[in-house]
């Protein structure tokens, strides 16, 4: 998921610049950080051929086998808040992109997909949890309901479950109703139990810090190689080849739950307790992931996934092969509908400064008092 930050309604180079001391002195540090970078990165390279042995030897590596390309989909969404004077305007969106469509295929869609909520709400901590939810729901919406053999959520899947959990445990009555109301009317519930348990949904995060590879092949060396896992994957794998797909463990995955504060919209209608019990394969480590090597240049990717794909290595085929034809070295380094996707979330900030003017514009006529009110931002803020 995404957020925009924007600041002064101008170009940044007309309207402040680091002071040229500031940019010198930063710049002056930048031997120390490569430095650092050589230090925290260096062991691993190193240590690659007996790292690509460990693997080896604990039988971890597996090749991709070809198969026959299908259709493919990406989903994101982004999120803005303007926070006026006087009020704040909250906006997300989510955007649904299918991918390069094989010979011989029909689109499933005629065009991108795309859902968008907006409101006006009086200042707030937690209204960004409320952008943060309503760009959730849609995005779950979407991919629950997406016709493609293969659906990529840009994200894990732990992501959901904490920021929707965010949106329905404010003890904000306008925030937690708002929440709830859309929830209800996008039908979460049902796309959130399709998020967890239909195998045609896969979830590829961009950042991993999981170390569970790193240290199984650390223990079996029996020497420390700092890392995370899709950094060493990377190292280890070469073109079309993943590792043996391994159940997500860790009190993280164990601990995700939805909680309706009392009192609340979240928790009298019962979307809290139903959201609960649809997240309990999660909790039950239900849930598979493997790295992904598509080219010898390209880094490695984490894909998760359900059990049932885990299991079947012709149906991981045809997902690796249809991941495979959406990707375009060496200007996108991740499958092309995820890519456009996310550039597309990433202009909410477009849409919400495009209606803050209009709305100003209309006040205007009725209020200039009030317009003043609205015109006057501290700055857009989003994830």
């Amino acid at each position: 998921c995404n957020g925009v930050s924007r600041g002064p309604k101008m170009n940044d180079s007309e309207y402040a610049r680091l002071p040229a001391d500031l940019l010198a002195r930063l710049l002056s540090d930048a031997p120390a950080a490569a430095t650092r970078v050589r230090e925290l990165l260096e062991p691993a390279l190193r240590q690659r051929a007996a790292l690509r042995g460990a693997a080896e030897e604990l039988d971890i590596i597996r090749q991709r086998v070809p198969a026959v390309a299908t259709t493919i989909c990406a989903v994101d969404g982004g999120f803005a808040v303007e926070r006026t004077i006087a009020v704040d305007m909250v906006m997300s969106v989510a955007v649904g992109v299918e991918g390069h469509i094989p010979a011989g295929t029909n689109s499933p869609w005629n065009d991108n997909q795309h859902d968008a909520f907006h409101t006006v709400l009086l200042h707030n901590e937690d209204n960004e949890r409320l952008a943060r939810g309503t760009m959730l729901t849609q995005e779950l919406g979407i991919i629950a309901d997406a016709p493609q053999d293969v659906r990529i959520y840009d994200g894990s899947h732990l992501t959901p479950v904490i920021q929707l959990n965010s949106a329905m445990s404010s003890r904000s009555r306008e925030v937690n109703d708002a929440f709830t109301e859309h929830a209800l009317q996008k039908g979460l519930l049902e796309s959130f139990t399709a998020f967890v348990g239909n195998p045609q949904i896969i979830a590829m995060p961009k950042y991993d810090s999981s170390a569970q590879l790193s240290d199984t092949l650390s223990a079996h060396l029996d020497q420390n190689i700092p890392g995370d896992d899709r950094y060493i994957a990377g190292l280890i794998l070469r073109g079309g080849e993943y590792t043996e797909p391994k159940q997500v463990t860790g009190p993280h995955w164990r601990e995700l739950h939805f909680t309706g504060a009392p009192g609340t919209s979240a928790n009298r209608s019962g979307l809290a307790t139903a959201m609960n019990a649809a997240a309990q394969p999660l909790r039950e480590y239900k849930l598979y992931y493997c790295y992904w090597k598509p080219h010898d240049e390209s880094p490695a990717y984490r894909i998760e996934m359900k059990p049932e794909l885990a299991a079947s290595a012709h149906s991981l085929a045809v997902v690796f092969d249809a991941l495979l034809f959406q990707m375009a070295p060496p200007f996108v380094r991740e499958p092309y509908p995820q890519y456009l996707a996310d550039v597309m979330a990433k202009s909410v900030s477009l849409g919400l400064g495009a209606m803050q003017a209009a709305a100003h514009l209309q006040l205007t006529k009725i209020s200039q008092d009030i317009a003043s009110q609205l015109i006057h931002s501290y700055r857009t803020e989003g994830m």
